[in-house]
């Protein structure tokens, strides 16, 4: 067994997770590990991104850096090039920023990288790197180094097809499950979480690394779905024999993370700092949709194409594979939301044909365009966008412009959706978990403090926290400052933050030797992000 020079740093990311939710699985004994890991480490609020979403608060979380400079905003990027505005998928190459792990390459460490988004193709990096959001058949050229993979596949009990969601089963559970689902689709996700487990213990074991880090993505997952019946504050309005049987299932998954984060924990070893993040915290959504394009329709922004269905089931998405770039007449259309992830609204500037918003218009258009969506109420005269972001406001950097050119923030913090119905806002057929702002950071181990509540921190603060464990200087250019008070006094005083002046911009060789994707890959990802609601 390789040893590590350096006391290893651990990174436990849990997709979604929030104090609402785990602070009374630690009261009632659900969690007992976690509550040992924060009475003996730090606790607090991380805030997230303007517009809490995966892909960009996870990219925030490992550069250290807004989505305005790191450039990733969505699951896709807007392709605005021709009249008629499109999206491709994110990959890795679009990181225009340096990640916490080419740093620590670079300085001369191994690193570990298991399930994050916007990993792949995956560089080529000393350690182990499994990207996220990899069909299952494409796994094998997704890992990095290609031997690993052999050792993965012959783990007990491995299946390659649970670490990629079940793209019908996942759109469905977004959209509303039966009842009689909620059961299959909750052990799919402990079945899946087991699987990461069990790879992040095999390379803890057998190629330790100075920094590991794994993504558990079926909090957000249940969140979605369940949200209502883990929020405790619900229970007496969620009391039925089923709610109940489903609620204590749920627990049953919190208590395998419990036990999971108590095993990376011993295996880390006493000389480990280990941190857990996630990159944006739960609430429950309102009981309306909001239908962006059809409010957009009815004040003359745009026009549908012909044929397009109104939808009749409450959804953010439909279940088909066409692009939203379909769904529009764009010889008639000035403004579009084109994914349900994003909350965006892109501005259809003019090109050489004419049609658009000229770009001596554009500053008055967005403005109007703005201003009207403020003023849009529903029967009780509530506002239904409590605010609306433009680029520089939302996303300040130097990729501002590939960003949507508004921001809407909903006021019940839900996603938008991007479909025809018959009126802008719609009753939802079942209760919806959606996105909050306030995710999770806790710390434990060797020069953290014991039994601390520490002060909210942005998510750009983690990675540079995370180098100052590793005891690596820090790029002046991160946006996030080292989170200090979560370490000793007395460890601050003989590790003092060590800054230098490098450039965090993403070298084109960091990719250079990585596996490209190829148009099916591509369309399989998309396919998967349309099954998890985002796309359309």
């Amino acid at each position: 067994m390789m040893r590590v020079a350096t006391p290893p740093t651990v990174l436990v990311g849990w997709d979604g997770a929030t104090f609402s939710v785990l602070d009374p699985l630690m009261r009632d004994g659900t969690m007992p590990f976690l509550a040992q890991f924060v009475a003996n480490g730090v606790k607090g609020v991380l805030s997230s991104t303007v517009h809490p979403l995966t892909p960009a608060a996870w990219t925030s979380l490992m550069t250290g850096v807004s989505p305005g400079e790191h450039g990733v905003f969505d699951f896709v990027k807007a392709d605005r090039r021709e009249d008629r505005y499109t999206y491709v998928l994110g990959t890795s190459g679009d990181v225009a920023s340096e990640t916490v792990w080419s740093i620590a390459a670079r300085n001369g460490l191994r690193v570990t990288c298991l399930n994050f988004p916007c990993m792949f193709p995956a560089p080529d990096l000393p350690g182990c790197i499994v990207p996220g959001f990899v069909p299952w058949r494409y796994l094998a050229r997704a890992v990095r180094p290609s031997s690993i993979y052999s050792r993965i596949r012959a783990l007990p009990g491995f299946e390659a097809r649970t670490l990629a969601l079940d793209w019908d089963l996942e759109r469905k559970a977004l959209q509303g499950l039966p009842q009689d689902q909620y059961e299959s689709w909750i052990r799919f996700h402990m079945l899946r979480e087991r699987n990461w487990f069990e790879i992040l213990q095999m390379l803890m074991r057998e190629e330790p690394c100075e920094l590991t880090a794994v993504l558990f993505d079926g909090v957000d997952k249940l969140q979605h779905l369940c949200y209502h019946l883990l929020d405790p504050t619900q229970n007496e309005r969620f009391d039925s024999a089923w709610a109940r049987q489903i609620r204590e299932l749920c627990r049953e998954y919190f208590r395998q993370l419990d036990g999971f984060l108590e095993n990376i924990v011993r295996m880390a070893g006493s000389d480990a700092r280990i941190f857990i993040a996630s990159d944006h915290g739960f609430t429950s959504a309102g009981d309306e949709i909001f239908y962006a394009n059809v409010w957009l329709e009815q004040h003359g922004y745009l026009k549908w194409a012909d044929g397009v269905p109104l939808d009749q089931e409450r959804r953010l998405t439909l279940d088909g594979h066409s692009g939203s770039d379909t769904m529009f007449d764009w010889s008639a259309t000035t403004a579009s939301a084109l994914t349900a992830s994003s909350n965006g609204i892109y501005i259809r500037r003019a090109k050489h044909s004419g049609a658009g918003v000229p770009n001596c218009e554009y500053e008055a258009f967005r403005t109007k365009l703005a201003s009207s969506l403020l003023h849009f109420t529903d029967d009780s005269g509530r506002r239904v966008v409590q605010e609306v972001l433009f680029q520089e406001q939302a996303f300040p950097g130097k990729r501002m412009l590939d960003a949507p050119d508004l921001t809407l923030i909903l006021r019940d913090r839900s996603f938008l959706s991007v479909l025809r119905a018959d009126a802008p806002l719609k009753p939802r057929i079942s209760p919806y978990g959606t996105h909050h702002p306030a995710g999770i950071f806790l710390a434990s181990g060797a020069g953290i403090r014991a039994g601390s509540l520490i002060r909210e921190a942005p998510i750009v603060s983690v990675a540079p926290t995370l180098l100052y464990s590793l005891g690596l200087p820090i790029p002046k250019e991160m946006e996030g400052n080292v989170n200090l008070p979560a370490f000793e006094l007395a460890f601050q005083a003989v590790n003092p933050v060590c800054w230098e002046d490098r450039k965090l911009s993403a070298e084109p060789q960091e990719l250079s030797h990585s596996i490209a994707r190829d148009a099916e890959e591509e369309e399989a990802v998309i396919s998967r992000l349309k099954a998890l609601g985002y796309l359309e």
